[in-house]
Parts: C-alpha cells; sequence; structure tokens
C-alpha cells in the first residue's frame, strides 16, 4: 500500500510540475505577443508621425524615446511573476494611445489634404426663360434665339451652346450682347427667347432687376470644370517669403460656387522675420480686370469670373506675384468661428451692424476694443460698412481684424478640445491651390519654434465716383478710383517685405491694439 501511495504522489508532483512548465510556456507566449503587438504600434506611429510631415524632429525624438521606455518596461515586467499583468496593462493601454495618436495624424493630414491642392474651379451655366415661356426644357427651344455675351464668359457661354445643340439637333440662333443690362432688357422685351448666364452673375443682376428670379425660370443648368493654371511651387515655403490671395465668396453653401469676391485681403507672409502684412483692396476698386479688353470694373466682380481672374488683376494692380490663394464665404466663416469657440476680435469704434445671418434685419452691437464674437457675429462684424463714415474702407480694416483673430485662436492651444471639429470644417469649407506638404511643411516649423508673429496692416485708398463698367456698359454704378499713390506706396511694402531677410520686428501679443495707418500703409 506504501509503494502504490508514494507512486500516486510522485505522479501527481509530476504532473503539478508539467503542468507549471505549459503555464510558463503559455505566459512568456503571451508576452511575447503583447511585446509584439507594443512594439508594432510604436513603430507604426512613429512611421505615420515621419509620413504626414508635420511634425518637427524633436517631437518624434521625444516621441521615439516614450515608445522606447515603455517597451523597456514592458520587456522586463515580463520576467517577473509580480509584475507581469501590470506590465500588459500598461502595454493595452499605451498601444490605445498611441493608436488615437495615429488617428490623429492621419485625420489631420487628410483634412489638409482634402481643402489643399485645390487647382479646378466650377461654373454653373444656366439657360434662363420667361416665367410664362412655353418651353419646359431644352428640348423645347429648337426655334429659340439665345441671348448671349458677346465677349464675357465665352468659353462657358459656348459648352452650354454645345449642350442645347446636342439636345435640339441643330446649331442654336445667338444674339451677342455686351453687358448684363442690354442682355436682361432683351429677354425681357422678347427681343430673345431665351439667354444663357453663368449663375455667378445672379446676385449682380438682381441688384437691378430685383424680381428677375421670380419672373425667370431655369431650363437647364450646365456644370463646367475648369482646372486653373498652377503657379510654380517654392522649392521652400519656410525660407522664401511668398503673397497669399485671401478671397471671400459673398455667398453661403458650397465653398466651390464661383461668386462675387467681397473680401479681397493679400498677405504677404515673411517666414524668415515671422511678418504678416495684410493688404486690403476695396471691393469697388475701378481696375480692368485680367478677361476686361482693358475695360475697368469693380474688383469684386473679377470673382464671377473666378479666382484666378481676381488674382491676375490684382497681380497687374500692386505689380507683384501671388503664389497661392484661400478661398471662403459666408457659411465658412460662421462654422470655423464657431468651431473655435469663438474669438476675440478688435473694433476701432463702437458701432452696430444690422446683417444677420440671412441678410439685414438683426442688430448686433460692438464696443471699441475687443469683442468676443461667435460666427453670427463675426460675419455681422465682417459684412458692415453702412454704418462707417468710411464705409467700405473700413469693412476693409475689420476684414484684417477678423483674420488676426482667426490666427491668433486657431494657432493657440485652446483649440485642442474641438481640433477634429476645426479640421471638418476647414476640410468642407476652405479652398486652397497650396500643395499638402506646403502646408504641412508651414504647420512643421511653427510647431518647432512658436514664433509669435508680427502682423501689419495696408488699406489701399480711393475715391467714390460713378462710371460705367464692363460688366454694365450702359449704366453707372457706384466704383472707388484707385488712389494710385496709395498703390504704388503698397506695393513697395510687399517687396520690401518679401526681401527682408532678418527678424528686426517685436512680437505682438493677442491682447496688443493693432498697428495701422490710414494713409495707405502701416509703419
Amino acid at each position: 500500500m506504501i509503494l502504490v501511495y508514494n507512486g500516486y504522489v510522485c505522479c501527481q508532483r509530476k504532473k503539478t510540475m508539467e503542468d507549471r512548465k505549459v503555464k510558463t510556456i503559455v505566459k512568456r507566449k503571451l508576452s511575447l505577443v503583447f511585446l509584439i503587438l507594443q512594439l508594432l504600434v510604436t513603430a507604426g506611429l512613429i512611421a505615420v508621425i515621419v509620413k504626414v510631415g508635420f511634425v518637427p524632429m524633436k517631437y518624434i525624438a521625444l516621441v521615439i524615446g516614450i515608445g522606447a521606455f515603455f517597451f523597456v518596461y514592458t520587456l522586463f515586467s515580463q520576467m517577473t511573476n509580480k509584475s507581469y499583468i501590470v506590465g500588459r496593462i500598461l502595454c493595452v493601454m499605451m498601444c490605445g494611445i498611441y493608436v488615437f495618436g495615429g488617428y490623429y495624424c492621419v485625420n489631420t493630414y487628410s483634412s489638409i489634404d482634402t481643402a489643399a491642392g485645390k487647382s479646378v474651379k466650377v461654373d454653373n451655366i444656366s439657360c434662363i426663360v420667361l416665367k410664362d415661356d412655353k418651353a419646359q426644357s431644352i428640348y423645347d427651344t429648337k426655334d429659340y434665339i439665345f441671348g448671349i455675351f458677346s465677349t464675357a464668359d465665352r468659353a462657358n457661354t459656348d459648352k452650354a451652346l454645345d449642350e442645347v445643340k446636342a439636345a435640339i439637333g441643330t446649331e442654336p440662333k445667338t444674339q451677342g450682347f455686351e453687358d448684363n443690362d442690354t442682355l436682361v432688357d432683351a429677354l425681357y422685351a422678347k427681343e430673345v427667347n431665351a439667354i444663357i448666364i453663368n449663375e455667378a452673375s445672379r446676385p449682380l443682376i438682381e441688384e437691378y432687376y430685383k424680381t428677375f428670379s421670380k419672373d425667370t425660370r431655369v431650363l437647364n443648368t450646365h456644370k463646367v470644370e475648369t482646372v486653373i493654371e498652377e503657379k510654380e511651387v517654392l522649392d521652400d515655403i519656410t525660407q522664401t517669403p511668398f503673397n497669399v490671395y485671401l478671397s471671400g465668396i459673398d455667398i453661403y453653401g458650397d465653398i466651390n460656387t464661383t461668386s462675387r469676391s467681397d473680401v479681397n485681403v493679400i498677405a504677404t507672409v515673411n517666414p524668415i522675420t515671422k511678418e504678416i502684412l495684410l493688404t486690403s483692396t476695396p471691393r469697388d476698386y475701378y481696375v480692368p480686370l485680367t478677361i476686361s479688353n482693358g475695360i475697368p470694373d469693380k474688383l469684386t466682380h473679377a470673382g464671377i469670373h473666378g479666382v484666378d481672374c481676381s488674382i491676375g488683376t490684382l497681380e497687374k494692380l500692386y505689380d507683384i506675384k501671388i503664389d497661392y490663394y484661400v478661398r471662403v464665404n459666408f457659411t465658412s466663416v460662421r462654422k470655423i468661428v464657431n468651431i473655435l469657440g469663438g474669438v476675440k476680435v478688435y473694433s476701432d469704434f463702437d458701432f452696430m451692424s444690422d446683417w444677420g445671418p440671412n441678410g439685414a434685419g438683426t442688430h448686433y452691437y460692438y464696443k471699441k476694443g475687443y469683442n468676443k464674437v461667435n460666427g453670427k457675429e463675426a460675419l455681422a462684424f465682417c459684412r458692415e460698412r453702412h454704418h462707417f463714415a468710411n464705409g467700405d474702407y473700413q469693412r476693409g480694416r475689420d476684414h484684417q481684424h477678423m483674420i488676426e483673430a482667426v490666427l491668433n485662436k486657431a494657432m493657440s492651444p485652446k483649440v485642442l478640445p474641438n481640433y477634429a471639429k476645426l479640421l471638418k470644417a476647414v476640410s468642407e469649407n476652405f479652398q486652397t491651390n497650396m500643395k499638402t506638404k506646403e502646408i504641412a511643411a508651414l504647420c512643421k516649423m511653427q510647431l518647432n519654434d512658436m514664433s509669435q508673429w508680427k502682423i501689419k496692416y495696408a488699406n489701399a485708398k480711393g475715391s467714390e465716383a460713378k462710371r460705367t463698367t464692363y460688366a454694365y456698359q450702359s449704366r453707372k454704378l457706384y466704383v472707388c478710383v484707385p488712389d494710385y499713390d496709395s498703390v504704388a506706396k503698397i506695393s513697395k511694402k510687399i517687396k520690401k517685405l518679401l526681401k527682408a531677410k532678418e527678424a528686426t520686428m517685436s512680437s505682438k501679443s493677442v491682447d496688443q491694439q493693432p498697428i495701422s495707418d490710414t494713409t495707405g500703409g502701416t509703419e
């Protein structure tokens, strides 16, 4: 009996030892799985950070150091029975943090990439008849005479006419007109049966033909996408001063829609000296457009013909090269300011704005000094001009104040809680031809040195007048005739900042009152 008992005990001990060996092997294999998982996730995060290109090397080194520390800790924790569970829990936590960080990096890059590199403009060209016209579609217009512009926007008009030709099976009859007045008058007088216009011109027409949309119907709209000629890419945007055209178009909704440009600001950026000069040109500045054959028009009307027309017109006015553009609309301003949690904008005067969310009617009040504003209040601030003695000049100055306010907030740590929403809003409501890698390089530069920028203002001057324009050649409109002395001063300032090589200006704090003058420049 004793021998049997001893044999049984020995078997049990042997079985226990084998179980322990199995458990040890399982533990080691699990430990190896956790270590490989942590190593792969850490390496993946580092690869993503390097790939997106906007994180400075010192932060990448910090991430590598933190990753190495926690990997070594996890490795040694798996060698003892007391700490291996803690090590695995820490491993899972760190992997979660790394995955979250990688997601944010990829999301940031994706949002920038969506907004960047826009080199296509979209025009909606409509065939329009009077409301009581018998035609229900372009297929019913075989014997119609189409009113068109003789020279303006002919490329888009001809594409729309090609669609009409395909529908009716023959070449459409056309009659040419030189401006909006003669074209629209011909439709009302039934001298033509239909007219073809760019929908971007509709707000301009409705300024003088208040019931135009009620009196007419759209038979067909032809969407035209045109590739904008790309500018030469800078070798190193962080070491080369450049000009950016900031365009604010006067509509809500889709950022791709072509429309008048009511905000026309040139941002001259010197990344070496950390200076920005914001030059505002009045929307009604009376200048030849690149497509107007030397006939002057309001600067805002250039936007109807595309951002490239606005850029070319300003390049000629100031004798400069504009490297990039940024384009926003009313919806952009409201959404971006709201997601930023409001901004702190400076006002030169106590004033009231009656520009509500969808037009006049709602009153907003602003005090001299800094005002905390939400999206609706920011838009009303930017649109007001009627309550100022100097009208559009002050509106241009307020545009500059708002740009500075948005920049100050966007570059502060306060945006982090709404970071993801901000990126989404920017990607959907913001257009620029700046390449993704160029934006990433600027972000990397700013994160690396966290410099504060000196922002200065310049405003083109002019005198009020009534003149005929390229858009209305038979009607005199309110315009602002350029003071070319102020234009020359601004041109000189822009060129001087583009050539500046050393930082000589002191940093400007967020709460400092903006430095500006009213003589067409800033000192």
